[in-house]
């Protein structure tokens, strides 16, 4: 297997647990799943941005890439339903980012799909708890 297949293969692996707990918490809506996702989340979020670091970065990219995750935990100690959207929008973010790089247009065409297909399934199941959350409250 390629580098680049495990790396796909690893990426697809990686949704499951973000759609297992989404559609656990539909069914059951009990609080430990919300926060098993809140920090699943914060975890692939703090993992995602590191493996975006390089020394042959900028300094200004690699704070870029790395200052979102910085108040996550923060977030997630007050707010769940912001602590969520926040993070919805830091996979967005470091994946903008990540496009910007020199590295992004030698990546293998299928990685680049990969990576914005999970982004963009991990955006919506991040509104879809922040919603469901937010409907259980009112």
């Amino acid at each position: 297997m390629s580098k680049y297949n495990n790396q796909t293969f690893l990426g697809y692996l990686g949704l499951v647990p973000f759609l297992l707990l989404v559609g656990a918490h539909f069914l059951f809506e009990h609080p430990l799943l919300g926060q098993a996702f809140l920090f699943y989340s914060i975890s692939i979020m703090s993992f995602v941005a590191g493996s975006l670091w390089r020394t042959s970065n900028t300094n200004k990219f690699n704070w870029l890439v790395v200052l979102p995750t910085i108040p996550t935990l923060a977030l997630a100690l007050f707010d769940t339903k912001l602590a969520l959207l926040y993070l919805g929008a830091c996979y967005v973010f470091i994946l903008a980012l990540q496009k910007r790089t020199e590295d992004w247009p030698i990546l293998a065409p299928d990685y680049q799909r990969m990576r914005e297909r999970i982004t963009g399934v991990v955006l919506v199941c991040h509104l879809f708890f922040a919603a469901q959350l937010h409907h259980a409250v009112v």
